[in-house]
């Protein structure tokens, strides 16, 4: 019986240099994801966090109290999470998951000291 993929419960398969891949092809949006046989679970929990993350970012952008700052967030989320998606180092990617983490605090914190600068009536009379 083969197991199945973390992310979208597709079947996992030998690929070539023993190396697990997901035979759905619906991970991240059709990219098939290769995992190093040695490694699978350290990859398998970065890989939970990375959509973790980037899923709370996702969030932290909709509670931004202008469509600016909200496309802003989303925009810079995305470009990130797309330039880095095809690294491999596990030291490389756990530094950008910390990054993208202070990030995520920093979005929160503008999130709400915007939001009570927004709904000041004297914001508005300037």
């Amino acid at each position: 019986r083969f197991p199945h993929c973390y992310d979208c419960s597709g079947l996992i398969g030998r690929g070539i240099e023993e190396s697990i891949i997901c035979l759905s092809g619906l991970c991240f949006k059709n990219t098939i994801l290769v995992f190093h046989h040695r490694n699978m679970s350290a990859v398998l929990m970065t890989h939970k966090r990375a959509i973790s993350m980037y899923r709370q970012l996702l969030r932290a952008a909709k509670k931004m109290p202008t469509p600016n700052r909200q496309n802003f967030i989303v925009r810079k989320t995305r470009t990130e999470f797309r330039k880095h998606k095809s690294l491999t180092d596990l030291e490389e990617i756990d530094f950008l998951l910390r990054l993208a983490d202070a990030n995520l605090e920093t979005a929160l914190i503008q999130a709400e000291h915007l939001t009570t600068i927004h709904k000041d009536p004297r914001y508005h009379d300037i």
